[in-house]
């Protein structure tokens, strides 16, 4: 085979995951330098637990790939992070657990009262050992609480995960910033349909076209993905809360507010309580509910 049939050659396989919008590459042959370095500086980063290169998609990074690999299939990857959650808190109860049993160690050793060493006593060189036992426990000690620390938040990483895949209020406010992006890509469309290109600029012309087309349609697709997903968390149709100039909501960022004005997209509210009180703070309607006088008792 010819160096540029080598060359060709595709390594490994690649697949887009739309659950959290990443191309992912397996690659079967290491990577020459060349290729290593264009895949860090299009952000791949590797993932050593899964053996894969990742970076959220582009354009650019899509190319990339299809150099390497013959297509990129459509999958969803699997993820159970309600699993992983549930995994990584027992982890981290472990570790904590361990961590209170080398303290409990480290002070059954030290001798009682604080005592200081008495030199040339028979004593001396037991209480020196115990003060090292002790020494060595609490170091232990602290390397398994920065374990318990580290599964707490890979534990509350895997929280956040599971409400984003889970929560119908999360993918509402992401929907929400898709269709500003892709409104933004259509402006940029737009205008530079607006500017017909001269000869000389035909070629710079058609390759931004291409690129905020291809932006668009990505954006569409991601669109479409995430709509049904939320139809698939909420099976009635979903019909939005609607707020009018005056109505008292409960806001999740700060407490009890008015409404000051009521727009499409946004609403303006003023704070009634608390230390940003008075003040107007702009929210989206998700985030925001109707005002319920707690019962008395």
């Amino acid at each position: 085979m010819s160096s540029d049939q080598e060359k060709a050659a595709p390594n490994g396989r690649a697949i887009y995951n739309p659950d959290d919008d990443t191309l992912r590459w397996f690659n079967a042959e290491r990577l020459s330098p060349t290729e290593y370095a264009q895949a860090r500086g299009l952000g791949f980063k590797l993932w050593r637990g899964s053996s894969a290169w990742v970076a959220t998609w582009s354009p650019e990074r899509e190319d990339f790939l299809l150099g390497q690999v013959a297509e990129i299939t459509f999958e969803l990857a699997p993820d159970d992070p309600q699993a992983r959650q549930v995994r990584f808190a027992g982890r981290a109860e472990a570790a904590e657990a361990r961590a209170n049993q080398r303290r409990e160690r480290a002070m059954q050793d030290l001798p009682p009262f604080g005592e200081p060493i008495k030199v040339d006593h028979h004593s001396a060189k037991r209480h020196r050992r115990a003060l090292e036992r002790s020494d060595q426990n609490m170091r232990a000690a602290f390397e398994e609480g920065k374990k318990a620390d580290y599964w707490r938040d890979r534990a509350a990483g895997a929280e956040c995960r599971a409400r984003q895949k889970s929560d119908p209020g999360v993918v509402r406010r992401r929907i929400g910033r898709l269709e500003a992006d892709l409104r933004r890509m259509q402006r940029s469309l737009a205008a530079l349909e607006a500017k017909p290109p001269t000869p000389e600029t035909a070629a710079a012309w058609k390759r931004s076209a291409t690129h905020w087309q291809r932006w668009a349609e990505h954006l569409e697709r991601r669109l479409a993905f995430e709509q049904a997903r939320l139809e698939s968390l909420s099976p009635s149709p979903f019909a939005a809360e609607t707020y009018q100039k005056g109505d008292v909501v409960r806001s999740r960022r700060w407490g009890k507010c008015e409404v000051v004005s009521a727009g499409p997209k946004n609403l303006k509210l003023r704070v009634l309580d608390g230390g940003a009180r008075g003040m107007t703070m702009s929210s989206l309607p998700s985030e925001v509910e109707r005002w319920e006088d707690p019962q008395p008792e």
